[in-house]
């Protein structure tokens, strides 16, 4: 059998930001500036600072993002990948069935300050661990993530490995290297989702992404077949290895994974696999009145159906994952946002009483991104709407340029002044022509409150809160 790790090794190492297409680089910075925003956004979420009460953290060059103060990059990569994922805001790519740029863009920033690494060298390495990821989930799935498995940590630790092994530079042997301990490291289970848990992912693959490729930077061992091999990656999580392992290689350089079928921005603050519903939703919300609703029909694909049909969400991160809920939202307010998932707002009466007339009907069609949604009115009307949403917003129906911007504001926004988001979404929008990521990474922090996060100060945050 060819040997898919060492080559797969090979082309990440010796990938430059000259192979990129513009159109890929100019993706690959959008979706990197968008995981910026999502992380800032997730900073003072209760994941976040749960997590760091129990987080013996070390001081160092890297920067918390949304926050003052800076670790140790393996610390720092952690917290900033689970504030990252806190919010379910980050984007995802329809291949992976998961989220590419969660677990490695906390990662590389974590490296790059203690490097302090350029623009340029950030955004290579940054697409070649998402190329990477996508590409071995290509072979994957589907019978990875329908085993359980949580694909945004089991591809993405490895794909953090790809990518941090790129910014120190290894050779295409140590890089083999980094990607066999990666793989040992690999771990979450989709039973996770609508818990803290599922954030925490997030934050392990960056840790361990990272811990990966400094340690086969310093001399480790590890297998250097370990996605073919007989007891290796694929064997173990997909229950065989593909028949034809170099159809993960196909186009490498020339057809981006990450612009077909794409890495695609969120437009919501929940599970992509629900956005479809939404947006036929938010189209019908203009010709009715929610109080005049009989029922509702909701038709998804078959196989998203298992981790969203959740008709009593306990709370803010359940409902993120609730059909019922989200689609009731977006009858009444014509969209979801932030202030949805925050405090009482999930237990609303007038939310829940039309939540529950939610009934979820599974479809086959080929297209796992259809869904549809059906109002039955009082007056014996039926109006109905659909919509093809593969994950978000990809290159092929991108947000406009404002409602793009307007997202970075509204996520980091939360934390940095109007002034800041300005300064840092045209440093990020020009992140090749950044010559210091430490500079860079001091734009993503508030220049005043909130108060650093502490391990003691976290901890006595949650014992009041319990």
């Amino acid at each position: 059998m060819t040997s898919l790790t060492p080559r797969l090794a090979a082309l990440a190492a010796g990938l430059t930001l000259d192979d990129l297409s513009d159109p890929a680089r100019d993706w690959a910075i959008r979706a990197f500036a968008d995981t910026v925003a999502c992380a800032i956004a997730g900073a003072e979420d209760e994941v976040v600072r749960l997590s760091a009460s129990v987080l013996t953290a070390s001081p160092g060059d890297s920067a918390l993002l949304g926050r003052p103060g800076r670790l140790h990059e393996l610390d720092a990569a952690q917290i900033n990948g689970i504030s990252a994922h806190a919010l379910d805001f980050d984007d995802c790519n329809l291949e992976m069935d998961g989220h590419p740029s969660v677990s490695i863009v906390p990662a590389l920033l974590a490296l790059g300050d203690r490097l302090d690494s350029t623009g340029a060298e950030l955004l290579t390495a940054y697409v070649a661990g998402v190329e990477a990821e996508i590409r071995i989930a290509r072979i994957s799935n589907p019978a990875h993530a329908e085993r359980g498995w949580h694909p945004t940590v089991t591809f993405g630790v490895v794909g953090a490995a790809v990518a941090c092994g790129r910014l120190l530079g290894l050779s295409p042997e140590r890089m083999a290297v980094a990607m066999g301990i990666a793989a040992s490291c690999a771990a979450g289970l989709r039973a996770n989702s609508g818990t803290m848990t599922k954030p925490l992912h997030a934050g392990q693959a960056n840790r361990n992404g990272l811990q990966a490729a400094l340690l086969a930077d310093a001399g480790f061992t590890a297998n250097s077949a370990v996605l073919e091999h007989k007891f290796g990656f694929m064997a173990a999580f997909n229950g065989a290895v593909p028949a034809d392992v170099d159809a993960a290689l196909d186009g490498w350089g020339q057809d981006f994974a990450l612009l077909a079928p794409g890495i695609a921005i969120k437009q919501y603050p929940c599970c992509a696999f629900i956005h479809c519903a939404i947006d036929a939703a938010a189209e019908l919300q203009s010709q009715i009145d929610a109080g005049q609703i009989d029922s509702i029909e909701v038709v998804l694909h078959r196989k998203r159906l298992k981790n969203i049909d959740r008709p009593n969400p306990k709370d803010g991160l359940d409902a993120k994952f609730s059909t019922q809920y989200l689609t009731a939202r977006a009858l009444m307010a014509g969209g979801v946002g932030f202030a949805d998932f925050e405090g009482d707002h999930v237990f609303d009466a007038a939310t829940r009483a039309l939540a529950a007339q939610v009934r979820l009907v599974a479809h086959e069609d080929p297209d796992l991104s259809m869904g549809r949604v059906s109002v039955r009115l009082a007056d014996g009307r039926v109006l109905s709407a659909q919509a093809s949403v593969a994950m978000g917003r990809g290159p092929a129906n991108p947000m406009t340029p404002a409602q793009f911007r307007a997202k970075f504001d509204d996520c980091a926004g939360r934390l940095l002044s109007a002034g800041q988001c300005d300064a840092l979404f045209a440093a990020l929008m020009n992140l090749p022509r950044q010559s210091s990521i430490r500079q860079l990474s001091a734009l993503m922090q508030p220049v005043a409150v909130p108060e650093p996060l502490t391990q003691n100060d976290a901890a006595t945050d949650a014992a009041k809160e319990r």
